[in-house]
């Protein structure tokens, strides 16, 4: 068995005696290979079981599945277990939320990790030993795209309107300072252009690699707030767009990233992704609203209307704010930001 994946295995073992289930594995193979197809759709992992040969696992340490975190790879691992060890198949069920309900969904995206949602773990870990568990109580969520909240204080506006400045009505804009253009940071060089032009900010690179619009707001400790902004890749190109909130630094900021294909990923910079969707409706080349609202110890993410995971809310590392692209010569449109502070309205 391969060192890097034998902790997992303990691991697995651990929590199975934890939940009084006394496993052994001692008729196991486990190694790497790569390329592997599972009923032709490229795998992170397989095992493979035949009457009177030992079960093998197969795992592509150049998958995504493997390199994003130690979570992603826990899961992994797991999932491939429970296939060899718990002769458990795969299950497409969800929960109220709109989460897988098992482990055992047949699609790769991250479940939980380090932060934000590590709490989900322990559900879907008791799951993968007992099949009829109980939903979770993070699951049973009513909180909607329309729920009613007040605003309180707009902390941060822009809606790049700046040419048209001196036709403007600043007293009608929800704006925090008198200022209508902000210090963005903008430019071109042989890797990337940062351009405000036709009420909208614009972010290109040319080359591969991740670029960043960074942009300050401070938001008040125990308040809730909602972030709202619409972006775009524009004419249908392949790419991520990136949005960041709460750093201190452009190593830490929180993350949503959503590709052309409607796959999103949620997680922090320096602790990679950690919990991702695949199959979101997105628009090409048209804008999509992205909403984040936090409400008491809990943050809501929508994309276009539709809930796409509820996570814990953490403290916020700082300041930072930021725009973010990545890709091979990639680009990303944003036309409106808006941060407020909030309040429930009581009906």
């Amino acid at each position: 068995m391969p060192k890097e994946v034998q902790p997992y295995v303990s691991l697995f073992l651990a929590e199975a005696g934890k939940r009084g289930h006394r496993l052994v594995i001692d008729d196991l193979v486990i190694s790497y290979k790569f390329n592997l197809l599972s009923s032709k759709t490229q795998a992170a992992g397989l095992c493979r079981k035949r009457y009177g040969h030992t079960p093998m696992i197969f795992i592509d340490t150049t998958s995504a599945n493997w390199r994003t975190s130690d979570f992603s790879r826990e899961q992994l691992v797991f999932h491939e277990l429970c296939h060899c060890i718990l002769n458990r198949g795969h299950n497409n069920d969800t929960l109220l939320n709109g989460n897988p309900a098992s482990i055992m969904k047949p699609t790769g995206e991250t479940l939980y990790g380090s932060v934000l949602n590590e709490f989900k773990r322990e559900y879907y870990i008791d799951e993968m030993f007992d099949k009829n568990v109980g939903s979770p109580a993070w699951a049973q969520i009513n909180e909607t795209y329309t729920s009613p909240y007040a605003v309180l204080d707009t902390l941060f506006f822009d809606n790049f309107t700046y040419a048209a400045a001196e036709d403007i009505d600043l007293d009608s804009l929800p704006q925090v300072d008198s200022a209508l253009v902000k210090n963005w940071s903008l430019g071109e060089n042989t890797v990337v252009r940062r351009e405000i032009t036709d009420d909208r900010l614009e972010l290109q690179s040319y080359v591969k690699g991740s670029y960043i619009i960074p942009f300050e707001v401070n938001i008040p400790d125990n308040t809730d707030f909602e972030i709202r902004f619409n972006m775009a890749i524009p004419g249908g190109k392949d790419g991520n767009m990136t949005f960041y909130w709460g750093g201190s630094s452009v190593k830490d900021p929180f993350a949503i990233i959503i590709n052309q294909d409607g796959f999103v990923s949620i997680g922090q910079i320096s602790k990679g992704i950690v919990t991702s969707k695949p199959q979101v409706k997105v628009f090409n080349d048209v804008f999509n609203e992205i909403l984040i609202r936090k409400v008491g110890n809990a943050y809501y993410l929508f994309v276009n209307g539709r809930l796409i995971d509820n996570l814990k809310f953490e403290p916020l590392n700082g300041p930072l704010f930021g725009i973010g692209v990545s890709g091979q010569s990639s680009e990303v449109w944003v036309d409106d930001i808006l941060v407020n502070t909030i309040g429930k309205i009581v009906l």
